[in-house]
């Protein structure tokens, strides 16, 4: 008996264990699933790369010299002035006494706020509604506020006699944020995408166990 001699690349010979080597069919549809695989992990932050700028509220916050750079963060349908902030990524503590005024913004200033701030040192607010190129002293407090998509909020601690150093317009260009709509398409295209990548998965494992009963 002449030796035994391994089956050409891609062949369905049993090996010597009795297994059948993966199909081209199987190696494909794993390897397009590895690859889906990956896509998941960068497909979250694409919907917030492709945006320009912030498209519902830009929000402000120049700390004055509690900071040496304003900040700035896009929220989405926010209910109120406060609310923008919160949902732009800054933290915010009122003042006991007053609903509404704030006391401090990111834990600054080291402060207690049982009363009103000192009026050299409390968070001025500042609004610009969508295209104005100046910012304007806030009427109402952040709570009475109601900013709508391409607003821009502004806080600024100090006296209150200057705005933000950054403009309006400069700041929601900048600021990267998704859109009204743009959370809820990355949402449904990950749905999507977690569920074209079960099916195949699925079909992988019927495969390769139908051919080990084969």
């Amino acid at each position: 008996m002449g030796p035994l001699v391994s089956g050409a690349s891609g062949s369905d010979t049993p090996d010597l264990a009795g297994r059948r080597p993966a199909s081209p069919t199987i190696r494909r549809l794993a390897a397009f699933a590895a690859a889906l695989l990956t896509a998941l992990f960068v497909l979250p932050a694409a919907p917030a790369a492709a945006n320009d700028g912030c498209l519902d509220v830009t929000v402000v916050v120049d700390f004055g010299a509690l900071a040496s750079e304003p900040e700035t963060g896009c929220a989405e349908e926010p209910a109120n002035g406060l609310d923008a902030l919160v949902r732009a990524g800054f933290s915010v503590t009122e003042v006991a006494s007053i609903r509404g005024m704030v006391c401090r913004i990111d834990e600054l200033p080291e402060s207690d706020c049982g009363g009103a701030p000192p009026a050299k040192e409390y968070w001025s607010y500042w609004r610009a509604d969508a295209g104005d190129a100046e910012w304007s002293y806030s009427p109402v407090g952040g709570a009475d506020a109601e900013p709508g998509a391409g607003d821009v909020e502004g806080w600024v601690f100090g006296d209150g006699a200057e705005p933000p150093a950054i403009a309006p317009g400069e700041a929601a260009e900048t600021t990267e944020g998704l859109g009204p709509d743009a959370a809820d398409k990355a949402s449904f295209t990950w749905v999507i995408a977690v569920a074209a990548l079960a099916v195949i998965v699925a079909l992988v494992i019927w495969r390769a166990r139908r051919n080990r009963h084969a």
